[in-house]
């Protein structure tokens, strides 16, 4: 028997195969995950960023059934993950833990080789880390306004330590001094233990971070202020910075999973359901309490516009700090 192909053959088998490749496609996209998943951590093991990883990545597998496993590439202050990361296949099978400073901050102060604009996206929210106000008992100053006060009296005179150039700490000193007209005189130590020994033992007044809560309760520091409009549940009675008179974006340090840019958009939608949906299990939300976050929910649009104002003001910060890369 002889079979005779025809143009209309080639022409009906085309687009039947084109019609399947689609179908493929889509039923891709609706298994997704149908493998294993990559999740890239950018700093040693063992810090907020594992845990949080270890955290997301096990509620991952538990509603997907497939693997996730970390592979950590520290450096940097996180820019060499970063770099690594945005080299991999933008399939949505590896992820990226990070903060907002991969969009804000990390861009302006070290040569990547990202756009935060186009080449990552975030994820989610998965939590703010409270940056608070703290001083040494010595400060006399109980609120932000008395403390602005003082620091007029003594323009220079008053110091806050963080830990280094460029960081959270650094920038919500400068982020002060702007926004409340005062000058204060930076201490840049080694770390953050460093800083926040400094600020108990008086050698610099003030320090910003979370990690000043412990000395709050014990009153060996006092807790002047929460930057931003969000009150943290562990210092209840703090006010914020927006209650204290000072309103609109407060630098902040918040923690997020990411994804190239470039990576199918379903993809995305469908990792901020499923990770949203992990974020509200009880457990998983007290556990990041546990950590010392302030638990939150957004959608994909809220949090990219998240990233997006933080490298407006943080790059804005940076810029007028002098801290710019080639400045």
């Amino acid at each position: 028997m002889t079979f005779q192909i025809t143009r209309r053959f080639f022409l009906v088998a085309g687009t039947a195969a084109a019609g399947m490749a689609m179908l493929d496609r889509q039923a891709f996209a609706d298994k997704y995950p149908s493998k294993q998943i990559d999740y890239i951590i950018p700093y040693n093991a063992g810090g907020m960023s594992d845990n949080i990883s270890r955290l997301i990545g096990e509620k991952i597998t538990a509603a997907t059934g497939q693997a996730v496993i970390n592979d950590y590439k520290p450096g940097a202050g996180g820019a060499i993950g970063a770099n690594y990361y945005i080299r991999t296949p933008a399939d949505g099978y590896t992820l990226l833990q990070s903060t907002n400073s991969f969009y804000a901050i990390i861009p302006f102060v070290t040569k990547v080789e990202y756009d935060p604009a186009k080449d990552l996206t975030p994820l989610v929210l998965i939590g703010d880390a409270p940056m608070v106000i703290a001083v040494n008992p010595s400060v006399p100053a109980n609120t932000l306004p008395e403390l602005i006060a003082y620091a007029k009296a003594n323009p220079g005179a008053v110091s806050f330590g963080t830990a280094g150039k460029g960081t959270v700490g650094h920038l919500s000193g400068e982020w002060l001094q702007k926004r409340a007209g005062i000058e204060l005189l930076h201490i840049p130590y080694n770390g953050t233990p460093a800083a926040l020994q400094a600020a108990l033992s008086n050698e610099a007044q003030i320090v910003f971070g979370p990690e000043s809560a412990e000395h709050i309760a014990a009153g060996t520091l006092k807790g002047i202020a929460v930057l931003g409009d969000k009150r943290w549940a562990k210092l209840p009675d703090l006010p914020t910075t927006a209650e204290a008179g000072i309103d609109g974006w407060a630098p902040r340090s918040w923690h997020t999973v990411s994804i190239q840019g470039s990576a199918p958009d379903d993809i995305k939608q469908q990792l901020n359901k499923l990770i949203n949906g992990i974020l509200q299990q009880p457990e998983v939300h007290d556990r990041i309490v546990g950590f010392g976050l302030i638990p939150g929910i957004e959608t994909l649009d809220e949090v990219r516009k998240r990233a997006s104002d933080d490298n407006q003001q943080f790059g804005q910060l940076i810029k007028d700090a002098g801290l710019a890369v080639g400045q």
